[in-house]
């Protein structure tokens, strides 16, 4: 089987959720491609649209979260949205780029490429198989738009929902949402920090600002180095934002700055509390880890959904301000019973196994 992944560079999220499923495939003997739909048509068109996107959700989180609202409501008009049209314009130059490389079937990780596989059945009759996996505990804007053979979707719960929206039941597979193979390792948090070169006799907070690294944690980071009421070591993953690093250098000394990393896993393992934007992915990879989890203030719009759908299910504590997350990393310190609790509720309500159950299903149509 030879598949196309296509993805989108908006955020880490989804260019994981595109990895782990190759990481499953080449376990199969299967070959695949990873690209990028905008990307297909044009490098500069791709670099304008992730530049924009990861722009507002590094300085303007707010503005981010209004962007999604409008798209709600416009997405709830009986018609083709704006998003549609657009990824339609490249769909023919998708369609000689699946014809070239003999792609048997098609995975879509981001809503651009379902748009645009979307279109190009719609204008060309093109038959072959074509999925989505969806990696938000949501249905965003304009899924419902799209018309694929079937969509892998994050939680059983969410099949009646997706369903209300407009999404046909019997194309739902609550698989959960496919993570790096590494975040399900049986490792010791002694032997994850051993492997990190972090204090074994210590507490330890992880703090994750997201692939593009959002500015609003280091003011989190602020209130997180004057409390004294607990001993622990903080460690931020910064991700790409250099501009960020060099700030909680300057204005929290006694935090551990941690440049963009591949090992993320081993942090996570490492960590007795980790606090970290809502991202349905890194939500998933925390849980599949089994670490107590603290939602940070997120931003409006499928993170705050993600956020709620943890927080209900006992996954994680939701926080509206610094402060009360600061409360809550003292509290699961304190409390190693409410730590378990929370594990046991990620081990009981998420699919550690999505990518091969994906997988299973493609390979039986």
């Amino acid at each position: 089987m030879k598949v196309l992944i296509l993805t989108c560079h908006t955020g880490d999220g989804h260019n994981s959720a595109a990895c782990a499923m190759a990481r499953e495939m080449e376990s199969r003997g299967w070959e695949y491609e990873i690209a990028d739909p905008i990307g297909i048509r044009s490098k500069r068109a791709e670099k304008v649209v992730c530049s924009c996107y990861n722009g507002l959700i590094r300085h303007t989180p707010k503005a981010f979260g209004l962007v999604y609202h409008v798209g709600r409501a416009v997405s709830n008009i009986p018609l083709k949205s704006p998003v549609y049209y657009a990824n339609g314009v490249y769909a023919s130059r998708i369609e000689r780029y699946i014809e070239k490389g003999g792609f048997d079937a098609i995975l879509c990780t981001h809503l651009f490429g379902m748009e645009a596989v979307t279109a190009l059945r719609r204008r060309k009759g093109f038959s072959a198989p074509a999925y989505g996996i969806m990696t938000d505990y949501t249905c965003i804007p304009f899924f419902r738009e799209t018309e694929l053979d079937g969509y892998f979707i994050p939680h059983p719960d969410l099949v009646a929902p997706m369903a209300a929206k407009g999404l046909a039941g019997e194309r739902l597979y609550p698989t959960g949402i496919p993570v790096d193979p590494r975040f399900r390792q049986e490792i010791s948090q002694q032997e994850a920090r051993k492997q990190l070169n972090l204090p074994v006799d210590k507490k330890i907070v992880v703090i994750m600002t997201g692939g593009v690294g959002c500015e609003s944690m280091a003011s989190l980071c602020r209130t997180l180095s004057t409390r004294s009421a607990t001993d622990f070591e903080t460690y931020v993953l910064v991700g790409r934002n250099e501009k960020l690093a060099q700030t909680l250098r300057e204005t929290c000394p006694s935090i551990h700055v941690v440049p963009f990393t591949r090992d993320v896993f081993l942090y996570m393992k490492s960590a007795d509390v980790l606090l970290s934007k809502a991202g349905g992915l890194s939500s998933t990879e925390a849980a599949v880890a089994g670490v107590p989890l603290i939602h940070l203030k997120t931003i409006p719009g499928c993170e705050s959904c993600n956020a709620a759908f943890f927080s209900r299910r006992g996954l994680s504590l939701a926080t509206s301000s610094d402060r009360k997350a600061a409360d809550g990393v003292e509290f699961l310190l304190i409390h190693p019973d409410r730590q378990e609790a929370m594990r046991a509720a990620q081990r009981r309500e998420i699919n550690r196994n999505a990518a091969a159950q994906i997988a299973d299903r493609m390979e039986k149509r």
